[in-house]
């Protein structure tokens, strides 16, 4: 489906009251990726092109401002740090917007994504938006993989009447992924364990970002259950003797790797210590972060 089509479609369903809007009492997670229509209006989507935008995760800062349309944007988080929105606004964090900030920036739309814990925080933004004089709409996404955060630029692109500059993006975003897993492909399999947090210590399990990009770079998580972030204990860590250990946790002060002594990778000092928290924020950055894994990875496939 090109761009031009996808935005009528995408049009069409509003102006006939079939887009899949909500009450704000009704909000709840799609239950799937976006990539498989995991998307959620409450309120009707907007007829106009949107020009005043909240976002409520800097991922979505990300997407518009790679996509040329920071202008659009009214209001961001506190986490948020890129210099192109230094002066705009912040409207609470990722777990804790705050619904009366929000609301006094007369928005004409909010995106969010779903799995930050926010949604009681959401719901009374949606009851307040419908008090309004000029209700506003809620654009929930619920981004679980890497092909989510592909899609969601054709998403946001579409929300802002700007379908060419959505599929552009997620084109590029989707080549560059692509672009390291075929350098990958034949290069010797590296075991991980890719660490997020160190107090508590929790890592990246199956189904969460940074062990689908550990594949796309060629190499395994040694982590197993069924939980994405797990809260791991050290002598499991110790057990399961990973090559090499992915420091993520780049907030925190690195005195926190002493107590991680007891894993024979970290002695030896296989640790790879990123340089950002783009691995873990599901956008464009996530995309430019993966070049880095796949250098510290396979230095010899990298010069």
């Amino acid at each position: 489906m090109t761009s031009r089509t996808r935005l009528a479609a995408f049009l069409l369903a509003a102006a006939a009251g079939a887009a899949p809007a909500r009450a704000a009492d009704d909000l709840r997670p799609p239950g799937k990726g976006a990539a498989e229509g995991g998307i959620l209006w409450v309120g009707e989507p907007p007829r106009t092109p949107p020009r005043r935008v909240v976002v409520l995760a800097p991922s979505l800062t990300d997407v518009f401002l790679a996509m040329g349309l920071g202008d659009r944007l009214v209001g961001v988080t506190r986490l948020d740090d890129s210099p192109e929105v230094a002066r705009l606004p912040r409207v609470g964090g990722f777990l804790d917007p705050n619904p009366e900030v929000i609301l006094g920036l007369s928005p004409d739309l909010v995106l969010w994504v779903t799995d930050g814990g926010a949604l009681g925080a959401v719901r009374r933004i949606a009851e307040l938006s419908r008090a309004s004089r000029r209700p506003f709409p809620i654009l929930a996404l619920q981004i679980d993989g890497l092909a989510d955060v592909l899609a969601t630029p054709r998403i946001v692109g579409d929300a802002l009447r700007e379908p060419a500059r959505g599929e552009a993006l997620a084109r590029r975003l989707a080549a560059e992924v692509e672009a390291v897993r075929r350098r990958a492909a034949g290069l010797a399999r590296r075991r991980v364990l890719f660490l997020v947090g160190r107090e508590p210590f929790v890592v990246a399990g199956p189904g969460s970002f940074p062990e689908e990009l550990l594949r796309v770079c060629g190499a395994e998580s040694v982590v197993r259950g069924d939980r994405p972030w797990p809260v791991y204990p050290i002598e499991k860590a110790v057990a399961d003797d990973p090559d090499v250990v992915v420091d993520a946790a780049v907030q925190e002060p690195l005195e926190g790797m002493k107590r991680l002594a007891a894993i024979p990778a970290v002695r030896r000092g296989a640790v790879i210590r990123l340089s950002s928290d783009d691995l873990i924020r599901p956008g464009p950055r996530m995309v430019r972060g993966l070049g880095e894994l796949f250098r510290a990875l396979h230095p010899e496939a990298a010069r």
